[in-house]
């Protein structure tokens, strides 16, 4: 691997895990002598936490921080320039955090509880609270380092702190950035004892009390926030900044001081690495891109070097988002494109005109969204906010109830809202509108669930790390999951619009218009899962209305059922102590698979148990118009009544894409999915012999990328009933 020592990177990527594998413990490198084992961390938790119980969980969660980095193993190696930190995995998550959030649900909250429950197994709605989508101030990180963020608390305490609430809240803030700086010389008097990391000790020796002053002490800074945050504080970190924008003047003033262009491209590769040992399922998020304040790009020689180092690594973590908009310079979005097209699958495209103006739709000021934040899979939000959306509502549902009158299409159970027997539609207007009733039904108790139990966010994991970073939280002495953010909403991820429009459009043609079919008829034939009905399923499958093939009906249905949830779900407010609102976004992660198996045939001819689409594109196997017909038909929904997701998750032909001609194809693509006010475009470049091939000689394979929803994973990760979604999807290419 291009800038990795050999010996390096068989060092780094078992940093973690032992022999790659990411289940295996952590603790497979780190010398005993720095540390505690990691079990018996957790059971010195719990019994130091029994003693403070008369303490609020902000100091007792502060208390339980402290002791982990006095007594977590640690190593410094003259293979790597980045420390290994914390033996045990979330040791605070498996500890306190789940004591606490036992407690909410099993005993103040237990019958909101059981309705969470019913509903995932049932796969109506997968909800759980939302400790995954954080994003630091990382300017101010960078600004004033660990040592000028408590220095700042403190300031901040002496005029802020009026009730024994926010002085407590002041009090974790403090215990928790003191140990993060006695942590960092822990690191510094290790790396001084290890041969060869003199480079990694000069760098600790300065961030440990002031902020970082070169490209290298920019990257451990980050690197050391990311591990503490997620990996035991309990808080996914789902940004690594706008990467080419936070560093570019630290990048910049180590050129002028001789730093060579390679060292920092080592640096950077060795930063990389980490990720890529690290292997979080999901990837690390990181962006790129944006315009500044005249409207010139963001894009500077930092950016393209990024995207170097990244290429020549082979790697696919961290995954990097990159903002565009007309001012972004044709030469490096032709550099990514090219990326993809050779098997990076790692990039994803965030339309900037769409994030600006949907933000900007909700009062955002023009400088905020212009500043905004990409995060996790594609999401964006104004930097300093706090935003939740752990809560999966699966559409097809309810249209299920509509069809069974009431009853879930799978157990037969009541689902808790009566409709009218199938018998009784005279017009399929009454149909579609009885489908909207049982939609609202299902979202309003998704709403008092959530908003119930974000009551106890802050009681079950307050964040003082992340409080800390935000002036907000600091101004009104609020914990960041108190409503202490700028901006603290609650958002819905709504899955399976085509198969829903697709649905919707075979009901209306052949039931309502052509009379081919009665409704009731329909029912049985779905609830036997087509059972001796083969050639009308093929007939539902092979009709050409399909959404994501520029076709009317359908594609009406998409943006229609969009409006209607976004007009409806929007703006409402969310629990009280968080003081926001309610968002929508249409993202199904892995609900295409979970909710899928629960979820009964449907009149778009998928079996009972399938797969069920992705985001915001075609059923797999049913964009046949090309990928222009899909740009066309994910762009008829507007994404800019809701701050949210609306993906669109292409598939091209190697064919398709060679040469040059190939590659100004791919931007045509592009830049017409971003003039169209288009969100989120990521790419999958294969053809189905290759995926067959693959899927049949895995050995031959073993670099082969796959972009799945918002994250990239390696085709041989896959099980095969994901393998047989993807060359389904590859065999409708054209």
């Amino acid at each position: 691997m291009e800038y990795i020592k050999p010996c390096d990177y068989e060092y780094i990527m078992n940093k973690y895990h032992p022999n790659g594998d990411r289940f295996k413990r952590w603790d497979c490198i780190f010398d005993k002598k720095t540390g505690m084992d990691g079990d018996e961390i957790k059971e010195q938790i719990l019994i130091r936490d029994e003693k403070m119980s008369h303490l609020s969980h902000p100091i007792r969660k502060a208390e339980a921080f402290r002791f982990v980095l006095e007594n977590t193993r640690i190593s410094c190696d003259n293979r790597d320039i980045f420390p290994a930190i914390n033996a045990i995995d979330r040791p605070l998550n498996a500890t306190v955090v789940d004591k606490w959030e036992r407690e909410v649900f099993e005993e103040i909250i237990p019958e909101t509880e059981k309705v969470r429950a019913e509903f995932e197994e049932k796969g109506i709605a997968t909800m759980w609270p939302d400790y995954d989508h954080s994003v630091p101030l990382w300017k101010r990180v960078f600004e004033l380092g660990f040592a000028g963020l408590l220095k700042e608390s403190e300031s901040y305490r002496k005029t802020v702190s009026e009730t024994k609430e926010q002085d407590d809240f002041f009090e974790g803030i403090k215990i928790t950035y003191s140990a993060i700086i006695s942590f960092v010389e822990r690191l510094e008097k290790l790396a001084k004892e290890t041969k060869g990391s003199e480079k990694m000790a000069k760098a600790l020796e300065n961030i440990k009390t002031n902020p970082p002053k070169t490209f290298y002490e920019g990257l451990l800074i980050m690197y050391i926030y990311f591990m503490l945050s997620e990996h035991i504080e309990g808080l996914q970190v789902r940004s690594l900044s706008g990467f080419d924008n936070l560093f570019f003047n630290l990048f910049q003033n180590d050129l002028k001081k001789g730093v060579t262009e390679e060292e920092i491209r080592t640096d950077l590769a060795y930063f990389f690495l980490q990720f890529t040992s690290i292997a979080n399922y999901w990837n690390q998020p990181v962006y790129l891109g944006g315009c500044k304040e005249d409207e010139s790009t963001i894009i500077n020689p930092l950016s393209y070097l990024f995207l170097d180092v990244y290429d020549k690594m082979g790697i696919y973590n961290p995954k990097i988002h990159i903002k565009v908009s007309r001012e972004t310079p044709k030469e490096f979005l032709q550099k990514a494109l090219d990326m993809i097209r050779r098997g990076h699958n790692c990039i994803v495209f965030l339309g900037d005109p769409l994030v600006r103006k949907a933000l900007e739709n909700k009062g955002v000021s023009k400088d905020k969204a212009r500043e905004a934040n990409i995060t996790g899979c594609y999401e964006y939000s104004p930097q300093g906010s706090y935003g939740t959306g752990m809560n999966y509502v699966n559409l097809v549902k309810p249209l299920e109830y509509t069809l069974c009158g009431g009853y879930d299409g799978v157990t037969g159970e009541f689902s808790g809202r009566k409709s009218p027997d199938v018998k009784e539609y005279k017009t399929f207007e009454e149909f579609y509108e009885e489908y909207k009733n049982q939609l609202t039904y299902v979202l309003d108790i998704i709403v008092k669930v959530v908003n119930e139990y974000e009551e106890y966010l802050s009681y079950v994991n307050p964040q003082s790390m992340l409080s800390a970073t935000f002036p907000s939280c600091l101004k009104n002495g609020k914990d960041v999951l108190s409503g202490g953010a700028e901006r603290n909403n609650s958002s819905i991820a709504c899955g399976f619009i085509a198969n829903v429009a697709d649905s919707l459009t075979i009901i209306k043609k052949y039931v309502f218009d052509k009379k081919e079919i009665s409704l009731e008829k329909l029912v049985e034939v779905l609830k036997a899962n087509y059972e001796d009905e083969e050639f009308l399923r093929r007939k539902f499958l092979s009709d050409r209305d399909k959404y994501g093939n520029n076709k009317e009906l359908p594609d009406f249905f998409a943006a229609d059922i969009a409006k209607f949830i976004s007009d409806y779900v929007e703006d409402k407010p969310n629990n009280k102590k968080r003081g926001g609102k309610w968002e929508c976004g249409f993202h199904v992660a892995r609900m295409s698979y979970t909710q899928g198996e629960v979820t009964m045939a449907l009149p778009d001819g998928r079996l009972k148990g399938e797969e069920l689409s992705k985001n915001c594109s075609a059923s797999m196997g049913q964009n046949k118009e090309g990928a222009t017909a899909a740009i066309l038909s994910v762009t008829k929904i507007d994404a800019t009544n809701f701050v949210g997701d609306a993906c669109l998750d292409l598939g091209l032909l190697p064919s398709a894409v060679s040469g040059d001609d190939g590659l100004e194809a791919m931007y045509g693509l592009l830049m017409t999915f971003v003039n169209r006010m288009g969100h989120a475009m990521h790419i999958n470049v294969f053809d189905a012999d290759t995926l067959r091939d693959a899927q049949a000689h895995p050995e031959k394979y073993e670099d082969l990328q796959i972009r799945v929803c918002g994250w990239n994973v390696l085709w041989n990760n896959i099980c095969k009933v994901e393998q047989d979604g993807f060359i389904k999807q590859a065999e409708s290419l054209i």
